[in-house]
């Protein structure tokens, strides 16, 4: 019998992440890890959800079935369970939405230019690495206009 826990349980138990435990169950984004298989997730702390202004975490809580708070949580996940020695192996990673995440070693490890505070939080099912900023994905290229 193993004292571990898996992803969801180990992020709720741990209060530096409750802001980003409670959306994760509102928004249906922890569902990614239904699908089995090991995960790195990077756990915006409370601290982190603080620097986002109001009305913008206001929007994205508020939006009917959550989509885009979904996508931004499921955003800070990795299909594969990188530890934090591994992290600055490969400057960049795809997360489980298919966007890179990139990764440099220079004064502390970042992903996208957050610092990684908790390293290497241990769960079943993959790692948890604690992150002082929350990732904004890639805003998306508008289609090309056919020029007339």
């Amino acid at each position: 019998m193993t004292d571990k826990l898996n992803l969801i349980e180990t992020i709720a138990k741990d209060d530096k992440f409750s802001t980003f435990s409670r959306i994760l169950g509102t928004s249906g984004a922890n569902e990614i890890f239904g699908k089995g298989g090991d995960y790195t997730v990077f756990a915006p702390t409370n601290d982190a959800f603080g620097k986002i202004p109001d009305a913008q975490m206001n929007a994205l809580l508020n939006e009917e079935k959550q989509l885009k708070l979904k996508a931004l949580l499921s955003y800070h996940v990795l299909p594969v369970k990188v530890e934090a020695a591994n992290l600055g192996a490969q400057k960049t990673r795809t997360t489980v939405t298919g966007q890179d995440l990139n990764f440099s070693d220079t004064h502390g490890i970042k992903v996208n230019s957050s610092g990684v505070q908790a390293r290497n939080i241990e769960a079943t099912d993959g790692v948890i690495h604690a992150i002082d900023t929350v990732l904004a994905p890639p805003a998306k290229a508008a289609p090309a206009t056919p020029l007339l």
